[in-house]
């Protein structure tokens, strides 16, 4: 490449990444003054509603161009929750889950979205679609985490056998076998859960965006799986797909279909 061209392609670059570094602070600008907005709205719900919308469409357009962070997942939810859109709310943070899987601000903050759908008191619909509280240590602590943990229970498990051969004293013994107990059902535990977690992200995430009868076919004639409507906000995974319906599988195991239109895909990125 001639040096005049390499150095206009260097031109261009820098160019190209100022424009879209401005339309970031512009869109995040908006996002904050919209936010602010429907905050001092208190008194006209329908009005800061409005803002908040303006807001989240703000926060997703950053969202969209890469700028993809726990905090910013966090305001998104927040945004679109405040606007009167709990699905999307929902939906943007499991988003930030899939760039950001062990953020134990983004689990309790879904923890307290997933709180706010209208599930039934009681029920079949309650015990078969509201999902579990995120735990097990395939979410809260990352493989970093977990073989630091692995290394230092070895660590010690040898340091007492090290020491049971040095001072012949039973106590060394006993510590080390309840380090190699605990290391083995914590390997245990980690594996089951991991295989657990992988098998449940293989089927993609769908949020139900209003309240929707789930059939026991792919058609509005199919009589009900369940006798109440899932609630905006109820998730589950796609199965297969068919004539503009969708068949789901919810948290509890209960499996039906759905109008393609009435749910919301999350993104995995």
């Amino acid at each position: 490449m001639r040096p005049g061209r390499f150095g206009a392609a260097l031109v261009a670059i820098f160019l190209g990444y100022a424009s879209v570094h401005a339309s970031a602070e512009d869109d995040l600008k908006q996002a904050e003054v919209a936010f602010a907005e429907g905050a001092s709205l208190r008194g006209d719900s329908a009005k800061a509603r409005i803002a908040f919308a303006k807001a989240a469409a703000a926060y997703d357009a950053l969202w969209r161009a890469g700028y993809q962070t726990p905090e910013l997942a966090i305001n998104r939810s927040r945004a679109h929750r405040l606007a009167g859109n709990l699905p999307h709310g929902i939906a943007a943070l499991h988003e930030g889950l899939a760039v950001a899987r062990y953020s134990r601000r983004l689990q309790r903050e879904l923890d307290d979205a997933r709180a706010a759908v209208q599930y039934p008191l009681d029920g079949e619909l309650l015990r078969q679609a509201q999902p579990p509280p995120i735990r097990g240590w395939s979410s809260r602590f990352s493989p970093a985490d977990r073989w630091l943990g692995a290394g230092l229970l070895w660590f010690l498990l040898w340091f007492g056998v090290a020491q049971f051969l040095m001072t012949r004293r039973a106590i060394w013994l006993v510590l080390s076998l309840l380090g190699s107990v605990v290391l083995l059902v914590g390997g245990i535990l980690w594996w089951t859960d991991e295989r657990r977690l992988q098998e449940e992200e293989s089927l993609q995430l769908l949020i139900v965006k209003e309240d929707t009868i789930l059939r026991r076919g792919n058609a509005g004639v199919y009589p009900p799986r369940l006798e109440a409507a899932l609630p905006p906000g109820a998730e589950v995974r796609a199965l297969t797909r068919r004539g503009g319906w969708v068949q789901v599988q919810l948290a509890g195991g209960a499996v039906g279909w759905l109008p393609e239109g009435v749910v919301l895909a999350v993104k995995s990125w």
